[in-house]
């Protein structure tokens, strides 16, 4: 059976179209790639609890590096069977102490509600190649307490 010209148009117009939206979807997956790349370890505008797992191998804390609000209350999980703890490498180094979770069991969390804004590197002390760092940023966002 031969082929009529109208059944040939909708297949180029398809063409046409795709042609167009193509670079439409490449330009939208760019632009996410790049607000994820940007804004992806800062929390959210409404302070929710930002949550941090302590695994066993690298990377030993994930996110290891996290930039958030102040007002913004960090929770760590230990879904590992071993013994961890987070403590601020100030309480180790004779400068302030900003926090300290003593032993974290399996299955156990940490909180902070809130942390002034700063630098507080921080690590295990039963495993103290385990580092992660949290960098609190002045936030016009943040809740008040």
């Amino acid at each position: 059976m031969p082929v009529t010209k109208n059944e040939i148009k909708p297949k180029k117009m398809m063409r046409k179209w795709s042609l167009f939206y193509e670079p439409l979807k490449i330009l939208g997956l760019v632009l996410l790639m790049m607000s994820t790349f940007f804004m992806g370890p800062f929390a959210s505008a409404a302070p929710s609890t930002l949550r941090i797992t302590i695994g066993t191998f690298s990377p030993h804390f994930s996110p290891e590096l996290v930039h958030i609000g102040t007002g913004t209350p960090i929770s760590w999980v230990n879904p590992t069977t071993t013994l961890h703890s987070i403590t601020h490498d100030g309480c180790t180094t004779g400068q302030r102490c900003a926090f300290d979770s003593g032993p974290i069991g399996p299955n156990q969390t940490f909180q902070i509600d809130h942390l002034p804004a700063g630098s507080y590197p921080y690590h295990c002390t039963f495993h103290p190649i385990m580092r992660g760092v949290l960098v609190v940023l002045e936030s016009d966002l943040s809740s008040e307490s």
